[in-house]
């Protein structure tokens, strides 16, 4: 990974470790109350390519009733498959040094059994009454929380990585 002096400037904004942190924070949330346990090691690295990705973002269902196997064997999420294993690859360190950033601001907290809960904080998803954000960005974060609800009910996590033509 390049160091930040290094960077470019869309690569700093839409990578750095605070966006990033909040998207892994928002989709562990989601799954920890959706699926009333911890979240996989492996969520916010499946997550996160699904969420960045505009197309496959704005392309996923309204709701979680829409199961994560439906949605991947139609159109609309099969074009998510589209490279999505390239994109995982290229993400992987920023993702590792987001979850650094979340575990050590307290974010997320890691278990014995190397899956995330929530820490003590319990962050809001911002909206567009904050102000802070692009709609861009706040869609990225709704998709998040979606996700990490709708993989809740997915069963097994090393499944939806098959769909998704990744190994774990």
């Amino acid at each position: 990974m390049r160091t930040w002096d290094k960077r470019s400037f869309e690569e700093a904004n839409l990578l750095n470790p605070a966006f990033l942190s909040i998207i892994c924070y928002l989709c562990v949330k989601g799954y920890c109350e959706k699926g009333s346990k911890n979240a996989p090691y492996i969520l916010p690295f499946l997550v996160t390519p699904l969420v960045l990705h505009k197309k496959t973002r704005e392309n996923m269902p309204r709701t979680v009733s829409t199961t994560f196997f439906t949605w991947i064997s139609r159109p609309q999420g099969a074009q998510a498959k589209i490279e999505y294993a390239q994109r995982t690859r290229s993400i992987v360190p920023y993702v590792k040094e987001a979850l650094v950033f979340s575990l050590s601001n307290k974010l997320l907290k890691s278990t014995e059994n190397c899956s995330f809960q929530i820490d003590s904080l319990n962050l809001k998803i911002p909206s567009k009454e904050d102000d802070l954000f692009t709609n861009e960005v706040l869609e990225c974060f709704k998709k998040a929380y979606f996700c990490g609800r709708w993989f809740a009910h997915t069963g097994k996590i090393e499944t939806s990585m098959a769909l998704l033509g990744v190994k774990p």
